[in-house]
């Protein structure tokens, strides 16, 4: 590489050039180094426009050069060489991108705030993806409102963050699927709230802190044209009292 530095020197004494440009000399030999580099690893492959734009640059700075116009050259050579320094560099984020803040999440429950439903939701406490606090896996069989033991364990979460809190008070809302009439269902919704109210009181949780409430089929939070849509329904969220 020095070589080419070299000859591109002698031609200018050859033409009569001596002692003219040679800081552009320097650069024009500094900026095929970079180029020689940038080959090596195989940056030319990664970003090809780049590299040929930085060449061509090159290339015309130094037929200025040997032209005996240095004060041309200059500027270019420069900005070849800066081309070639900046070979397949991350775009900078533009003015608009930069800073721009997280999306909130106020209650810290995991969903953000335009798409919470259910803000202020405790510590600890399972939610959909609405940001409702549910009996996570909690579901009741059809036209049914027993609570099966293998959810006894996801009772136990929310007796869990009741205790933590005992200043919190919660509604504990009953839903069901829409076959059969509103009132029915109504009826329904009501004595599933309940039995998750007797299981939080079996567990220590003050009656005076509950409130049960039915929501029938009023309250979808899936299609009920399926089975599995309506299996999602049959269910109990929770609602804090501040």
């Amino acid at each position: 590489m020095r070589l080419l530095g070299l000859g591109i020197l002698l031609s200018f004494l050859i033409a009569g050039c001596a002692g003219v440009g040679l800081q552009v000399d320097n650069q024009l030999h500094a900026t095929r180094q970079v180029l020689n580099e940038a080959k090596a690893k195989q940056l030319d492959k990664q970003c090809p426009d780049e590299y040929k734009e930085a060449e061509l640059l090159q290339k015309k700075a130094v037929a200025l050069y040997k032209a005996c116009r240095p004060e041309e050259a200059a500027p270019i050579a420069k900005q070849a060489y800066d081309k070639a320094k900046s070979l397949c560099s991350p775009v900078p984020c533009p003015p608009s991108c930069k800073h721009k803040p997280s999306p909130k999440d106020s209650d810290g429950d995991g969903v953000i705030d335009a798409l919470d439903r259910c803000p202020n939701t405790p510590k600890g406490a399972k939610v959909n993806k609405v940001g409702c606090w549910i009996v996570k896996g909690l579901l009741f069989d059809f036209n049914k409102a027993e609570i099966k033991p293998k959810y006894y364990k996801n009772l136990d979460e929310v007796v869990k963050v009741l205790k933590a809190n005992p200043d919190l008070k919660v509604e504990i809302q009953g839903h069901t699927d829409n076959i059969g009439s509103a009132e029915y269902n109504m009826k329904l919704s009501l004595r599933r709230a309940q039995a998750v109210a007797d299981y939080l009181i079996k567990h220590g949780i003050s009656p005076s802190r509950l409130r049960v409430k039915g929501y029938g089929f009023t309250r979808p939070v899936a299609p009920n044209d399926t089975p599995e849509g309506r299996a999602l329904n049959r269910r109990v969220q929770l609602k804090p009292l501040y």
